[in-house]
């Protein structure tokens, strides 16, 4: 039998931007393998829906980190997506 590891991370807050644009600024987050999802506290319903959506975290040393996200999903008050490899479109 074969264990499977998956990695947790979780965080006090989030955005998710579109462009140069910030359609949703989150909560406390938690990524699970490569599922995200958070807490929402604002958000763009129209443009949460579009493709090309930037995942982004800040950090101390005040460069974010930055992740695509595909497939996000608001639903009471949490926002569900997941997150892309970095080789994918």
């Amino acid at each position: 039998m074969a264990l499977e590891h998956r990695v947790v991370i979780e965080g006090a807050s989030a955005s998710v931007r579109l462009g140069y644009n910030t359609v949703a600024t989150l909560g406390a987050w938690r990524v699970e393998g490569d599922v995200f999802s958070a807490e929402v506290v604002t958000v763009d319903g129209f443009r949460i829906t579009q493709s090309g959506l930037v995942l982004e975290i800040p950090n101390r040393d005040g460069i974010p980190t930055r992740r695509a996200l595909a497939g996000a999903v608001v639903a009471a008050g949490v926002l569900s997506a997941r997150l892309l490899k970095r080789s994918e479109p």
